[in-house]
């Protein structure tokens, strides 16, 4: 049995997570609280809880942050398929789907009958749900906190399934015949009549009833002793008190007087420690005084050593001064060498720099001179231009302001104006009197016949006297709004051309085709003046015309001052000028170099010269310093001398205080001496064992009092019968008990030899059934604590049983005596060897699982451990292991899962 793949949907922290698994070694890595059980968790749930389950165990799934019910999907191979188990957690909702790979899908209870049988195990329902489940392949599911727990418990539900599995390994032969079987079974049932379960003589079988009457007998022979033996032991005690009160009697005085003496020796100690404490604060004060001198006298003493070593090191200081000094005016001379030295190569590089300077201004003069003349050319070029620019200026100033804008307004004005008497001609009537009877006017005006008017207003026609007609042309409005736009468009050209000073719009196209001719030929001018320079020419000849003179003016100081000192050569023209610059700038250039080496020399003097200086002004402050000190120390040696008297004083007064520290030394040892002699620290032990002794005496006496009174008590109640007749017949009777009580227990013996070998016969065959097991289990202990460490287990009725770990030269150690992380690591190696056994009833693999079940192993163990579960998964076990550190399991080499 293998898992495949886990899916968890609104699983506690999982909204949907999916888990695919190496068929060998995995690793699931996550910190606290990132959902590792939960996975777990689920996978065993899926395989061992119904899905219809409710109560605590249901709600304990549930998400409290993601809606819907818990759901996990376990994909795993089984009976050499793979199968897919998919289980919804919702009480009486919940639903289960099994699905054989290529085969049909089981629902419910039908699937959870199926999922049993290839687990070969039983399923969790109901109210015991909560309870069984941790005990469902609990040999391969270690939960947290479980690790240390003693794996033994877990094989009692899979002993017949071991037990079958370890016959196969070669030891089915090793079993008992029929016979043998049916005379164990006689043995056991006499054995059973006459021991219990733990080995002990039943209660009311023969060998128990011997034994209660041997027992009375023994107890009655015993009483009978007893009665004989007290009266003598009555004799005897009687006898005995009479001796220890006649010796306590004569050992009490001495002891009473010891005391006394003891008491007295301890007042005379309190009173020598008084005179002790006296003594000694006499004493300490002494010497206190004692010490005080000897502080200021030797105080004094090293002031004045002090002042004889300042004394003796002021002349060496002196004579070092000199040497400084010396050292400062050799320097301070050199110094003002090469300043005279700097003077004269300064003077050197002036003169080279006059000639520099007049060169330079020379090539100036002429270069002014040149750039002058191109700009007065480049002037007189441009102010023919400019006269030309003036008269087409003049011209395009006298046309009328128009641009190409004003152009297309009056051209839209006019075609505004011809819109609008379109529409008004359009809208006028035409009338015309034919022939007339009467006579017709318009408006107050005869028609002739044959004349024709135009209307485009309204107008009255009168036909004789009776007759008047109104003829509205157009519709009489819309006539009139024609005309007034008409009129107003008229109105706008005729304005627009009176504010462009213009006649007409044939005067307006050639105006500005006027305009822009002018305007391209003064561009054009402009475009070759604004190239000559234009606006700044006349500022740059200006400047040009300044600049020669500067320059010429330059020259002149340049040549008046070199004339002062140097004689001067005058150029001709400015290529004779740059030859003078250039002959002169390489004599400059040395001259430079020069100057520049004698003023390093000056810097270089000048810093010799400060540092001699400051070494001068240095060791004069220290020898100022010395000359202070030594005036300090006199001072302070005067003052001190003042204060506690001269050498000769102060011996005297040192003498005498170390005769008065002597005197009170003497008191205080003679003090002592006394106490020594009286040996204070053994006084109270003495008055102590004294009183005890005593309190003891007094005791014995009173003990051996009352033991003559109540041996002469014993003695008047028990010497009325005959003890000596009355033990003789107590033991006839415990030796005919003690016969009888034998037999039985011979018999006893023979049926518990017998029950004996039978069942050594039966744990030798447990023990090499249980042999393979212990085997598996030491191979892997072996990767933890080294080769030669082995594992010893026993079979019993319910189990394995009595685990214990033997190491090499060391004893052994029970499974419960191991510490914590011993536990951990010894119960995973009893786990997977348990796996790897029942392993072959399932497919020759199972998964194990182990979450955080490493807590106390440390990184050593971690890597050791490593080791053991890769052997686990090499002898084809699925290895899982769930931890919140995976960077210790690097070494495992196995497929790594992070849960963030």
């Amino acid at each position: 049995m293998r898992l495949l793949s886990l899916t968890v949907r609104n699983y506690r922290v999982h909204k949907d997570l999916t888990v695919t698994f190496d068929p060998s070694r995995n690793l699931i890595g996550g910190p606290n609280e990132s959902g590792k059980s939960t996975l777990a968790e689920a996978a065993h749930r899926a395989l061992f809880l119904r899905a219809k389950t409710g109560g605590n165990v249901q709600k304990e799934m549930v998400s409290t942050s993601h809606l819907g019910d818990p759901e996990v999907l376990l994909s795993f191979e089984a009976a050499g398929t793979c199968w897919e188990v998919e289980k919804r957690f919702a009480a009486a909702k919940g639903s289960t789907r099994l699905t054989a790979q290529g085969g049909a899908t089981l629902r419910d209870d039908e699937a959870e009958t199926k999922l049993e049988a290839l687990l070969k195990s039983e399923t969790a329902s109901g109210r015991g749900a909560a309870g069984l489940l941790p005990n469902l392949w609990a040999h391969l599911w270690v939960w947290q906190g479980n690790a240390g727990d003693d794996p033994s418990a877990h094989t009692t539900v899979h002993k017949a399934q071991l037990i079958q599995n370890l016959q196969q390994n070669g030891v089915a032969a090793v079993l008992q015949s029929p016979n043998d079987q049916r005379v164990a079974a006689r043995i056991a049932d006499a054995y059973s009549e006459l021991f219990t379960a733990t080995g002990k003589s039943k209660t009311g079988s023969k060998p128990e009833i011997a034994r209660v009457r041997l027992e009375g007998a023994a107890s009655a022979l015993e009483k009978a002793r007893d009665v004989s033996s007290r009266l003598v032991q009555a004799a005897d005690d009687y006898a005995r008190a009479e001796r220890d009160i006649a010796e306590v009697i004569t050992i009490l005085p001495k002891l009473r007087e010891d005391r006394s003496a003891t008491e007295t020796k301890l007042q005379q100690v309190a009173i020598l420690r008084r005179d002790e404490e006296t003594h000694s604060l006499a004493h300490e004060a002494t010497t206190a005084r004692r010490k005080e001198l000897e502080t200021h006298d030797q105080t004094i003493r090293e002031l004045q050593s002090k002042l004889a070593t300042q004394a003796a090191a002021l002349k060496p200081a002196d004579e070092k001064l000199a040497t400084f000094s010396a050292a400062e005016e050799a320097a301070r001379a050199a110094s003002q060498n090469a300043e005279v030295c700097h003077r004269e190569v300064s003077e050197s590089l002036r003169r080279a720099r006059l000639h520099n300077d007049l060169a330079s201004a020379t090539v100036a003069a002429f270069e002014k001179d040149e750039t002058q003349q191109r700009v007065a050319k480049r002037a007189e070029e441009a102010g023919e231009i400019q006269a030309k620019l003036a008269s087409l200026r003049s011209d395009f100033a006298k046309l009328p302001v128009i641009e190409a804008k004003d152009l297309t307004l009056l051209r839209k004005l006019e075609a505004e104006v011809g819109q609008a008497t379109a529409a008004l001609e359009a809208m006028a009537t035409g009338i015309e009197l034919v022939e007339s009877a009467l006579p017709v006017s318009l408006d107050g005006e005869t028609l002739a016949s044959g004349e024709t008017r135009i209307l485009t207003e309204a107008a009255e026609v009168f036909i004789g006297d009776g007759t008047r007609l109104r003829i509205r042309p157009g519709g009489g409005n819309s006539l009139a709004t024609a005309r007034s736009r008409s009129e107003i468009a008229r109105e706008a050209l005729h304005s627009a051309l009176l504010a462009l000073t213009l006649r007409d719009m044939d005067h307006a196209t050639s105006v500005l085709e006027q305009r822009q001719s002018l305007g391209q030929k003064i561009d054009s001018y402009e475009t070759r003046w604004k190239a000559l320079g234009g606006e700044s020419l006349a500022t740059e000849l200006t400047r040009a015309s300044g600049e020669r003179d500067a320059a010429h003016e330059e020259l002149k100081r340049r040549r008046d001052l070199a004339a002062e000192s140097l004689a001067v050569t005058e150029s001709v023209d400015l290529t004779t000028a740059r030859e003078f610059f250039i002959s002169n700038r390489d004599i400059l250039s040395a001259a430079e170099a020069a100057e520049t080496t004698a003023r390093q020399q000056v810097t270089r003097l000048r810093e010799k010269l400060e540092v001699a200086t400051t070494a001068l002004a240095r060791h004069r402050d220290e020898t100022v310093n010395i000359r202070q000190a030594l005036r300090d120390l006199e001072s302070a040696i005067k003052a001190r001398e003042e204060a506690h008297g001269d050498e000769a004083h102060r011996t005297q007064a040192i003498a005498a205080a170390r005769e008065t520290e002597a005197q009170a030394v003497e008191k205080l040892n003679a003090t002592r001496k006394s106490l020594a002699d009286l040996s204070p620290e053994l006084l109270a032990a003495d008055l102590e064992r004294f009183t005890r002794s005593l309190t003891a005496q007094e005791a014995r006496l009173r003990e051996a009092e009352n033991t003559r009174l109540l041996a002469r008590e014993r003695l008047t109640l028990d010497g009325s019968s005959d003890p000596a007749a009355e033990f003789h017949q107590a033991e006839a009777r415990f030796r005919a008990a003690s016969e009888q009580y034998a037999s039985e227990l011979r018999r006893a013996k023979a049926i518990e030899t017998l029950h004996l070998l039978f069942t050594s016969s039966r744990e030798s065959i447990d023990r090499a059934l249980v042999q393979p097991l212990a085997d598996r289990i030491s191979s892997y202990l072996a990767c933890l604590f080294g080769p030669g460490t082995e594992a010893r287990v026993q079979l019993s009725d319910t189990g394995i049983e009595g685990l214990e770990l033997v190491r090499p030269n060391t004893p052994s150690f029970s499974f419960g005596t191991l510490s914590g992380g011993a536990r951990e690591q010894t119960a995973a190696a009893v786990r997977l060897a348990l796996a790897e056994i029942l392993a072959t009833d399932h497919d020759g693999c199972l998964p194990i699982l182990f979450d955080d079940a490493f807590a106390y192993a440390d990184r050593e163990r971690v890597e050791l451990l490593q080791r053991m579960l890769d052997l686990a998964a090499l002898r084809g076990l699925q290895v899982i292991v769930l931890t919140c550190t995976p960077s210790d399991y690097s070494g495992l080499g196995a497929a790594e899962i992070r849960i963030s």
